[in-house]
């Protein structure tokens, strides 16, 4: 029978788990019982070590949920490819893109035969944030914007 196992902080389905992985603290009662017992409880801890399940996450480790059934994808149609640097963090920050609409006539600058839209606000390509144009440095996150 297979199994899946789904993690519920990353939201995705995973292939392989793996074993939790030990504390330092945990090393070091191993290393000091082996060291004491010459040797002997290493045997005893390859056995304990390899005999632990397997049973989650590589990225975060949380333990997983299992089914016997494949998982659904919850918002597939969201989780799309972000096509802009503002929504790429927006999705980042687990925050809904927001379509702004057209611009009126009087927002459009017309130069010799183009038309560009003169921007009010721009946002930070480091948290998200809306700026005014043409500032320096980030009101919120304090990053430097002179490359952009």
């Amino acid at each position: 029978m297979t199994q899946y196992w789904y993690c519920k902080k990353c939201k995705k389905e995973v292939e392989t788990p793996i074993r939790k992985p030990m504390k330092t603290f945990h090393k070091v009662i191993w290393v000091i019982i082996i060291i004491a017992t010459v040797g002997i409880a290493a045997l005893v801890f390859a056995i304990y070590y390899y005999n632990r399940k397997k049973v989650y996450c590589p990225l975060c480790y949380l333990k997983l949920e299992t089914s016997s059934k494949p998982f659904e994808k919850e918002g597939e149609e969201e989780d799309a490819i972000p096509k802009t640097p503002k929504e790429k963090i927006l999705k980042k920050a687990g925050k809904k893109v927001v379509t702004k609409k057209r611009p009126k006539e009087e927002e459009v600058e017309k130069i010799e035969g183009e038309e560009r839209i003169k921007p009010e606000h721009t946002f930070c390509p480091y948290c998200g944030e809306d700026i005014k144009p043409g500032t320096k440095k980030c009101p919120y996150c304090g990053s430097s914007l002179k490359g952009f």
